[in-house]
């Protein structure tokens, strides 16, 4: 399965962050199943991978627009210090 594919049937962050806070309130409920108890531990492990991923990927995103914000600006203040 190509990276694309599997990055589509992959859910957003939001989607992953509800099914995760859904998956504790089970676990919290504690009257889930021992087999079904398993299946909700590997699939909340998916989900929180998925989520750093994510906010990693969002972080890089931020740095870079806001640095070259500040390079923009940092030019943009030199450009009126030469013209005053």
């Amino acid at each position: 399965m190509s990276d694309k594919k599997k990055k589509a049937d992959e859910p957003g962050y939001a989607d992953a962050s509800g099914e995760l806070e859904q998956i504790l309130q089970d676990i919290e409920s504690g009257e889930i199943d021992l087999d079904v108890l398993s299946e909700k531990v590997e699939r909340a492990a998916a989900l929180l991978a998925i989520c750093r991923q994510k906010l990693a990927a969002t972080e890089t995103k931020v740095k870079k627009v806001t640095a070259e914000l500040a390079a923009a600006m940092e030019q943009d203040e030199a450009g009126d210090d030469r013209n005053a």
